[in-house]
Formats: structure tokens, sequence, C-alpha cells
């Protein structure tokens, strides 16, 4: 059996897959600011993220039976770096320059739990020594007092008043005095993992309208209406079309992500409020975050990135963000995207067809296979799903931007 070593992360509202990589050489291109203390005010805590091993099996000989639970063809462990490496905190800088000029000072500060240093080193390296793309990735501003010491030194700086000050404002536990502190400029909490939640307030297709500030006579009236089918289908297909492209300059600037999922891409809402999706699909930004697992963009890695793109824009589409208007059935069986993996891989041996004829069969389906159809959209996908399966016969030649020209985003 041959383990292929992936990583699934799990957060209140957010998740990124992230395998184990070698460290590159610092070469420090690019300079970062270092906060102080006094530069930032935390607003509130967002949550936190934990990451887990996913290793895959291939058993040998027949019989094999993917549907039987006592056969496993893929198992999850931690992966060394702690039940919650990362937590994040939504702040403000206190800089009266850039607030006299109408700038936006939110920012996110990200803390990183001693087991996840690594995590943490492997972001600063890849902001200093590539420039990333400020179009198709969320940016990394600077450390917070970046000393040896960290930002906490000692248990002594965390008395128990500030304790108490930092559990009533902030509702979490205090911070270790071990961890380390990243800044990075605010994209909003909205990401494609929350388009794909069920149906409800955590899904902003589906979450009640925002109502008016000030209440008054329109107070009890939400702005605006719920949203249509077509409207979901145009947003979702430019949001998918936006994420290519990020993957596409990603790689274009030499680095592969190594770690997409829902939560890698952000919906970063330009100018507005950047926790509500606009339905005004131009306004909203699609943009990567969470490089801790990346590398070079090497053939093999590139492939990887793209065969896991493959499967979060597969949950996109079949996830609640495109379920027909009138559609109050159950949740389709196989919709996350573990259970679509294993779908594919498993069961369906990779045959993109075969996937097509299961997805018929569900109601809540329609809509995205007419979509996928008369858009070439399988074909897309099956391209996507396939770039890292080494039975492709030219598996050098694929790209994210090739893959731009599909029909399908056309």
């Amino acid at each position: 059996m041959q383990p292929l070593c992936l990583s699934l992360c799990v957060a209140a509202a957010t998740a990124y897959l992230a395998p184990t990589t070698t460290r590159r050489p610092r070469t420090r291109l690019a300079a970062m600011r270092e906060f102080r203390a006094q530069d930032l005010t935390l607003e509130r805590f967002l949550g936190q993220v934990s990451v887990t091993e996913v290793t895959d099996w291939e058993y040998s000989g027949e019989g094999v039976n993917p549907l039987d639970p006592a056969q496993p063809a893929r198992t999850k462990s931690d992966a060394g770096v702690g039940a919650a490496p990362l937590r994040l905190f939504l702040a403000t800088r206190e800089d009266p320059t850039a607030r006299a000029r109408g700038e936006d000072l939110r920012c996110c500060v990200r803390e990183y739990s001693l087991k996840a240093s690594k995590v943490a080193r492997q972001e600063l390296d890849a902001f200093r020594e590539r420039d990333l793309p400020k179009k198709s990735v969320c940016q990394l501003l600077g450390t917070l007092d970046d000393s040896e010491d960290g930002f906490f030194s000692s248990d002594a700086v965390l008395d128990d008043s500030f304790i108490e000050a930092w559990v009533a404002n902030l509702r979490c536990e205090p911070p270790s005095p071990s961890s380390r502190w990243l800044v990075y400029e605010w994209a909003g909490t909205c990401t494609f993992a929350s388009l794909t939640s069920p149906p409800g307030p955590q899904n902003p297709f589906y979450a009640e309208p925002p109502r008016p500030f000030g209440g008054g006579i329109f107070g009890s009236r939400a702005v605006g209406e719920r949203w249509t089918y077509p409207q979901r289908e145009k947003f979702v297909l430019r949001a998918i079309k936006n994420a290519v492209a990020c993957v596409a300059d990603l790689h274009e600037a030499g680095v592969a992500h190594r770690g997409l999922s829902g939560a890698a891409f952000v919906l970063d809402s330009s100018g507005m409020d950047k926790n509500v999706v606009p339905k005004n699909a131009p306004l909203s930004v699609v943009r990567l975050q969470f490089l801790g697992f990346s590398d070079s963009a090497s053939v093999a890695n590139m492939n990887d990135d793209l065969n896991s793109l493959g499967y979060v824009l597969l949950e996109l589409l079949l996830s609640p963000a495109l379920y027909p208007e009138d559609y109050a059935g159950p949740l389709p069986p196989v919709s996350d995207g573990d259970s679509l993996k294993r779908l594919y891989d498993d069961i369906f041996d990779c045959d993109i067809l075969k996937l097509r004829d299961y997805c018929a069969n569900e109601e809540a389906w329609d809509g995205v296979v007419r979509l996928l159809d008369t858009t070439d959209g399988w074909a897309f996908l099956g391209t996507a799903l396939g770039a890292n399966d080494k039975r492709r016969a030219t598996p050098g030649l694929l790209t994210a931007r090739a893959l731009l020209g599909s029909n399908f985003l056309t």
C-alpha cells in the first residue's frame, strides 16, 4: 500500500487541505512590517482551525469493496500540529494617517500555536520569496512583535486582570506565550465553504436579507429579496472562473498552494461589508488564503492543486448553492468533499460519465446537471479531477491557465 499525504482542516467556519512540506530557504525578498501590540485592537474572535492528515491506501488483490466500512480507502489522523493550531481574530489598525485617507483599517490576526510554528514560517516564506499577486492572494501585512520571546513572552504577562479582560471581550481562551502572530489584510469571512453550507443562516444564499440600519418605519422590512436560482447560478459560475484564475496566477508566480479546499477561496467584497455576498457578482472578488503548506510550482505540485481544485468546484456545484428554487427535499446522501472523493475515485474509478449518471438521479441536482450538460461542464470537471492521474496521456501539459479556456468558463 502507498500512503499519499493530504490533510483536512476543520474550523468553526473554515477548512483547508494541507500535505506535509519541506521548508524552503528564506531569502527575504519582501520587507514585512513588525506591528507592536499598541498598533492593533482585537475586535472579536472569528474561529479556530484544526488539522488532520488524510492517508490514501492502495490495496492489492481482488475482492476489495469500497462500500465496506471495514475496508476504508483512506484514513484520518492528527497531522502533528495540535488540535487547534490556528486561531483567527478580527482587528483594527491604529493608523490616523490611513484613517484620514479613508482606508479600511480592518485586518485579520492569526495566532499560530507552538506546534504550528512551521506553518507560520511557511506562510512567511511564501510571501518573502515571491511577489504573490495581490488581486489573487490575501496579502500578509506583517508580524506582531516578532521577537524570539513571542508576542506574550511569558506567563507573567498574562496576569489575572489581562485574562479576565480577554475572556470577557473576546469570549475565547487567552493566548499562549509560545504562539506566533501574523497580520493579514481583511478579506471577510465568507468562503466557498460558506456557500456549500446547508440552507439556513450560515449560507449567504439562504440567509435572511439584511435589515436597514436604525430601525424606524422600515425597520421590520428586509432590504432586498432572497437569491433566485438564476442569480445563484450566475454568481457561482463567475466565482468558479475567478477561482481558476487565482490558481493560475499563483502557479505562474512560482508557488503551488498544496492545501486547496473551500475555505482557501475567500469572497472579498470590494468596498463593502466583506461579510455579505453581494448579488452584483462583479463586486465580489475571489482570492486565495492559507499558504502555510505551499511549495514550489513543480509539475507534480501543480497537478495536485488542479485535482484538489476539481473537488472544491465539484462540491460547490453539487451544494445547496445550486439547488432548485422549489426544492424542499432532503440533502443528497453524498455532497461533502470526502464523500465525493470516495465516490468518484473509489466507486466510479474516476469515470466522470458515471458520476454524471449518478447525479442525474438526484432531484436536488436537476439544475446543475442541466447546466453541466449544456456547457461541457462535465468535461471541465473530468479534466481538473484527472490532472494528477498517472494514466493521463500527457501528465505534464495541463495548467490552470489552460482550464480557463474551457467552454464551461467561456
